[in-house]
Order: structure tokens, then C-alpha cells, then sequence
């Protein structure tokens, strides 16, 4: 299993022979879907495989495959596994093209990159409820403008019984305290406040 790490879908990943005989063999290595030679280092020029090539170091012996733990299809447990060599003592590299065979050092079998399989991922993804988050965003936003543009503003009206404060004046009154609180700052406080003492004599006068 070969996993892309880029756009140009340069890939990683490996693969597990456990059947092999007449031991396992795994190998791991990158795949170029359009193999170049850049500078001396080898590249991809193009995300299609119009050059295929798999380049692989070679792994024999404990795969981990036989321990009961799960393990991932792109990685190779090497820990137990013996890397194969050349005869010059470097390690075995396996670089194939497509139709291309390589046999294995000590017997050990051959490789051979038979074709390459196109493959395409499609991802389908769904937001329900987005239209009621919408909504709810918009309302948000009109509720804030509207505490932006509202002055705020308190007024408070109290009202006591008092008794007569002069001779002969045995009336009981009511005193009337009228007060207000602007948050704004806008200064036009007191002509609310007149506004508001203006509607109660209007009231008292119409009530006696």
C-alpha cells in the first residue's frame, strides 16, 4: 500500500509478502508516477504515470505480522526483520519499471511490478441544520446592531404621601420624584426628564 505525500502524488508505503518462501519478505520504498533524474536525485516531474517506477529496500525473516497486534497497511515493523544486501555489503534496492522483474539475493524469490491500477478519492460530505445556523448568525447580528443604535436609557418615577407642610394646611400631599439615567452620554437627559414631569402635571391636572 503506497500512501501520496504531495500533490505531484509522490508515494510511500509498503509490502508485506507473508506467504513469501521461504521466508517473508517485505519492502519498502517510494513510488514515482513519472520517474526524472533532477540534479542526480530522482524526482516526479508529473502526478500520472506516464514513467512509472518503484523504488524499494527489501526485508526478510519477523514481519511482526504473527504477534496479535493490529498494524498499519503503510507501515513496516522492521525490528525483527533482517535488511537484505548486495553483494558489496550495501543495502538491496529494488528499482523497478513497469513489466520489470528483480530476483532477491540467497534465493529468496524475485519482484515484479506488474502494472499500475488509477484510483481516484471522492469525499461527499453533508452540514445539515447549516440554514438554521445561518438564521440564528443573522438574527445575532441585527440584535447587535440594534444595541449599537438604541440609546439606552433609565427613567424612574417615585411617588410618596407627605403631610401638609404649612398652618393651616392639613392636606396630605403626594411629592413626586421623577430621575433618569442616560448611558449614552448624548446630554439630552434633562429634556426627557421635563418631557416625563410635563406628562404627570398633565395627568394630575386631569384626574383632579
Amino acid at each position: 500500500m503506497f500512501l501520496p505525500q504531495d500533490s505531484s502524488f509522490l508515494s510511500f508505503g509498503v509490502v508485506k509478502a507473508r506467504a513469501a518462501k521461504p521466508t517473508p519478505i517485505g519492502l519498502e520504498g517510494v513510488f514515482y508516477p513519472t520517474f526524472a533524474m533532477f540534479d542526480g536525485d530522482p524526482v516526479t516531474v508529473f502526478p500520472d504515470d506516464r514513467n512509472p517506477l518503484l523504488s524499494m529496500l527489501a526485508y526478510t525473516g519477523d514481519l511482526g505480522l504473527d504477534d496479535g497486534e493490529p498494524q498499519s497497511v503503510y507501515v513496516l515493523d522492521k525490528d525483527a526483520a533482517t535488511q537484505l544486501e548486495s553483494e558489496d555489503g550495501k543495502p538491496f534496492r529494488l528499482d523497478l519499471s513497469v513489466g520489470e522483474t528483480i530476483e532477491l539475493p540467497d534465493g529468496l524469490g524475485s519482484v515484479t511490478f506488474e502494472r499500475v491500477d488509477p484510483w481516484v478519492r471522492v469525499q461527499i460530505s453533508q452540514t445539515p441544520g447549516k440554514e438554521v445556523a445561518l438564521a440564528g448568525v443573522v438574527l445575532a447580528l441585527i440584535g447587535l446592531c440594534g444595541s449599537l443604535f438604541v440609546r439606552p436609557r433609565r427613567v424612574w418615577v417615585r411617588a410618596q404621601a407627605a403631610a401638609g407642610t404649612g398652618a393651616g394646611d392639613t392636606m396630605d400631599r403626594t411629592v413626586v420624584e421623577v430621575a433618569g439615567l442616560d448611558r449614552s452620554g448624548n446630554g439630552d437627559m434633562a429634556e426627557v426628564l421635563a418631557d416625563v414631569v410635563t406628562a404627570l402635571r398633565q395627568d394630575e391636572k386631569g384626574s383632579t
